[in-house]
């Protein structure tokens, strides 16, 4: 669906090191690695939000729709849940509908400041699904929530997974727990500058938590 490269991103000292990599229809990539280490900046080179950087090739056969949900939500403060999803192109049926599916019938006329961080990202969920994306690209979604919350989103976004089985992802998360039951393929982020470390699919009976410690372990990685 979606082939990266990048030979060095950044300004004066490059963020990402040579990168090659590529994302299939169905693939579910789990993104982990140290903090500050890049995973924004790989996560946005896909979007295509670094265009005036040096180094970063993505190229499709075909158009992609990319779904984006951010660290921060970014709705709109002064549009209502609802007409932020009108924004991107839903209609008011399609809008309300997808605010069913993420829990939030019958909140669609409040502003983003009306409603808890953890239903503000539903929304921002919402949003991203409305583009009717290939590839859906998720910032540290369970940042900043508590654990039920957490629980409750993750189980949204496999349920919407489950009903788009050809919708790529692309998953920041600083949890194994997140990655084992979210991927089914790693990409292990780390360096200066950063490079993948690892990209690799996770069969049935994997034990995620193992693989990571691994690559948190400087000796064990060499």
């Amino acid at each position: 669906m979606l082939e990266l490269n990048i030979g060095g991103l950044g300004f004066q000292r490059p963020v990402l090191g040579a990168i090659s990599t590529r994302v299939a229809r169905g693939d579910r990539v789990c993104l982990l690695g140290p903090s500050g280490v890049g995973k924004t900046t790989l996560l946005n080179a896909i979007a295509g939000l670094d265009r005036d950087r040096r180094g970063t090739v993505a190229r499709a056969a075909e158009p992609v729709r990319i779904g984006y949900l951010f660290q921060e939500h970014r709705l709109l403060p002064w549009r209502s849940l609802r007409q932020n999803l009108k924004i991107v192109g839903a209609t008011d049926g399609e809008a309300d509908r997808l605010l069913m599916a993420v829990g939030l019938a019958g909140y669609g006329h409040l502003l983003p400041d009306q409603v808890s961080l953890g239903m503000a990202r539903r929304a921002a969920l919402a949003r991203a699904m409305a583009v009717k994306p290939d590839l859906l690209l998720l910032d540290e979604p369970f940042a900043s929530l508590d654990p039920v919350r957490a629980d409750d989103l993750k189980r949204l976004i496999l349920e919407l997974l489950a009903q788009h089985p050809r919708m790529g992802l692309v998953c920041v998360t600083h949890d194994a727990r997140d990655a084992a039951e979210l991927a089914t393929r790693l990409w292990y982020l780390n360096g200066e500058p950063a490079r993948l470390q690892w990209d690799a699919p996770v069969a049935a009976g994997d034990d995620v938590g193992q693989i990571l410690e691994a690559l948190r372990t400087p000796e064990r990685v060499g």
